[in-house]
């Protein structure tokens, strides 16, 4: 006697990946995550370039809009001073003490006068120039020694009130 089975009873091939198939597969895989854990290093130190950079430029934002905001005889007295005076920053660019275990950036700031305008002949004693060294370097007065190691920033300052002339800053 013989059996006939239905036609949906046939015996259905086996299908799926050899292991030649695999091996290939993995290989690739494995050639790819290795070329993307690479670039973890590159992408790392660009991500904190660019933090810096971010917090550099909070800085001399804030610097600047400091001076902007002071009284002109404080801006005068610190030029005639010998102009240097240094802040301390966080990673984010916020303000801090100084010796404050936060403080990543030190920023010197110069008062000095400005050149003087196209087509004057002299300076303008009205107009100061405010130059920001920003560092992040563990030792600021080493940085600030090797200004090309600094980001380096200046701003002009005008004195717009018509008080606090600089023979008032001299008898203060």
């Amino acid at each position: 006697m013989k059996l006939i089975l239905p036609p949906s009873k046939k015996k259905l091939h086996c299908r799926g990946f050899s292991l030649v198939e695999t091996t290939i597969a993995v290989g690739i895989a494995a050639t790819v995550l290795v070329a993307l854990v690479g670039l973890i290093p590159v992408s790392l130190d660009t991500l904190r370039e660019a933090s810096n950079t971010t917090a550099s430029a909070r800085i001399v934002q804030s610097i600047s809009s400091d001076y902007r905001m002071r009284d002109w005889s404080d801006v005068l007295q610190q030029q005639q001073q010998g102009g240097q005076q240094d802040y301390t920053f966080d990673a984010q660019g916020t303000r801090v003490r100084s010796g404050d275990t936060s403080a990543i950036f030190t920023a010197r700031v110069s008062v000095t006068d400005a050149k003087p305008l196209p087509g004057m002949a002299s300076s303008n004693p009205r107009l100061k120039a405010l130059q920001i060294l920003v560092t992040s370097s563990p030792d600021p007065d080493l940085a600030f020694q090797k200004p090309a190691t600094c980001m380096r920033a200046q701003t002009l300052l005008a004195q717009t009130g018509k008080t606090a002339s600089a023979a008032a800053v001299a008898s203060n």
